[in-house]
């Protein structure tokens, strides 16, 4: 077999993954990059990679909805990885603690004037078996059992016997897919082909951890494009000695005169994925914007701990077998969808009888019998320990001696996943800060209100005024301005600072008529702040809780 050379220097891979949105009837074998040809809603993709010398950790989001029968997953990988399960319960505080943040400060008044609107000001904020098995050109290297998977890592030298071995083994690759998996074997890739094991269902998916060797870590960013929709969002975090850059991919900065800064955190990080999007496709389809940069131990402690787990798994310990069952089943400590398929197959019901029988003592006592309650109580404590406490923990140890941490943030549509991103790090730039600021500055003069947009530390334009305005400011939806999305690109490398491809010279924008040209009322189209649905959500929240709490009494 063909040594790997790729277009990274030397090789380097981490799993980029198929999120499959299908309905039941379309989603045959298809989860994993090689599908049917009805488009998988891709919504994104989350991958973290930790490099150490020549090691890299990767772990790696793995969405899905359909069938656990049609479940499956490929990813080309250098060598043969060692592979375990993580959690992903730690992708979603992670994405929140190093999401951008947007801050508007406001300074002087307009001028008076009545006014009949409602004011609205804040914002939101197993063991494997010898190598060598071989079955028509295609070698099975490893096979083994890995979390809620069943696993085989496989080599070819013919993309077609490959192929052909995929297909036969029931993973649905449609004609693009046997095109784009050619590259890699070329290369001298293998695979990690992954499917659920028999008496595992969807709720049991948790990502996957890939130890491997290699210098630079990079995602197969073609195979993706079998998969996905238009601008597909990518967030991918690096951990290491120093920032991370992408080495093949441009380094794009937007023009953050086009944010909406006036609506409130929420609004604002929603235009920074448009403005991103926007930037994305204005710099070719191939670059990465840097979110955060920075080594910061108080931003960790958002992620999720091990201790409200374990402490849930002492209250459990002293309650009886069928109030175990029960309460486990309605907690919102472990995961749901964790918990009810590890219920299944330990506890399962009789033909005929609704799943809400797992959430009454009562009904969980008449339906089975001590001895059962008692045998299962002790397997499903062993794969809540296992499945989600050790799954954490592992997740959480890429984190362990607070390592320099960048998230960098894309979107891509098929036609631009042409090349896979590679990434390195360089420990001459500068730290990237959560925050982006501004400052909005009103004034009442003697021909009406007057404002200006002037921005501030984190948008790479500290103290450049962008917009000179009339009227009142913008309330809720941003000025039309007509400049490009994309203020800067640059290349970077593993040292030294970035050379500058292209930058762009915007002038003040002039804004005019009521609101900045671009208010909006409280419920107008796209702001997603209508006061009654605010109002309603509440209350179907609070009645949820009632609910909640009227079922515990």
């Amino acid at each position: 077999m063909n040594h790997i050379k790729s277009t990274c220097r030397l090789t380097v891979v981490l799993a980029s993954v198929a999120v499959a949105l299908l309905s039941a009837q379309e989603a045959a074998a298809c989860g994993g990059f090689f599908c049917q040809l009805i488009p998988i809603d891709q919504a994104g993709e989350q991958i973290i990679f930790r490099q150490e010398g020549d090691q890299v950790t990767a772990v790696v989001l793995i969405q899905y909805e359909g069938e656990a029968e049609d479940f499956s997953w490929v990813v080309p990988v250098p060598g043969i990885p060692q592979l375990s399960t993580g959690s992903d319960l730690l992708f979603a505080p992670l994405e929140l603690a190093t999401r951008p943040q947007f801050v508007l400060e406001t300074t002087g008044a307009a001028c008076p004037q009545p006014r009949n609107d409602l004011d609205f000001t804040g914002g939101f904020g197993g063991p494997s078996v010898a190598p060598g098995a071989e079955d028509d050109g295609v070698d099975i290297l490893e096979t083994l059992a890995v979390g809620p998977f069943d696993v085989q890592i496989v080599s070819s030298d013919d993309a077609e016997a490959l192929a052909t071995w995929l297909a036969d083994n029931n993973y649905d690759l449609t004609d693009r897919g046997r095109e784009l998996i050619e590259p890699y074997v070329t290369e001298g890739m293998n695979f990690v082909a992954l499917k659920l094991r028999q008496d595992q269902g969807v709720g049991d998916i948790e990502p996957l951890i890939m130890h491997y060797k290699s210098d630079q870590p990079m995602i197969p960013i073609r195979l993706t494009a079998v998969a996905a929709l238009p601008d597909m969002g990518v967030i991918v975090w690096l951990l290491g000695d120093a920032r991370a850059v992408p080495i093949n991919y441009l380094h794009v900065k937007p023009n953050y005169t086009r944010l909406n800064w006036y609506a409130g955190s929420l609004s604002a990080y929603t235009s920074y994925q448009g403005l991103i999007t926007a930037a994305m496709d204005e710099a070719g389809g191939k670059g990465f914007a840097t979110d955060y940069a920075g080594r910061n131990p108080d931003l960790l402690q958002s992620l999720p701990s091990v201790d409200p787990l374990n402490a849930e798994l002492d209250r459990l310990a002293g309650l009886d077998d069928a109030n175990f069952v029960a309460q486990l089943a309605s907690n919102f400590v472990f995961p749901q969808t964790k918990t009810l398929e590890i219920l299944r197959r330990q506890l399962p019901l009789p033909a005929g009888n609704d799943e809400f029988i797992y959430q009454i003592p009562e009904l969980v006592s008449d339906v089975f019998t001590a001895e059962q309650l008692a045998s299962a109580r002790t397997a499903i404590v062993s794969e809540l320990s296992d499945g989600v406490v050790a799954a954490l923990e592992e997740s959480l140890a890429v984190f362990d001696g607070n390592p320099y941490l960048t998230r960098l943030y894309t979107t891509l549509s098929a036609e631009d996943m042409t090349l896979d991103p590679c990434f390195s790090f360089n420990p001459d730039l500068e730290d990237q800060s959560l925050e982006r600021r501004a400052t909005l500055h009103v004034a009442c003069t003697l021909t009406g209100t007057k404002w200006t947009l002037t921005l501030g530390p984190g948008t790479g334009r500290d103290g450049v005024k962008v917009i000179d305005g009339t009227n009142l400011p913008p309330s809720f939806q941003p000025p039309t301005i007509e400049q490009d999305a994309v203020w800067r690109t640059e290349t970077v490398t593993t040292s030294g600072p970035p050379s500058v491809v292209t930058q762009k010279q915007f002038g003040v924008a002039q804004v005019t008529g009521e609101n900045g040209g671009g208010g909006a009322p409280l419920c107008g189209a796209g702001t997603g702040l209508c006061g009654t649905g605010i109002l309603g959500m509440l209350g179907v929240m609070m009645l949820g809780l009632r609910l909640m709490r009227s079922r515990r009494s």
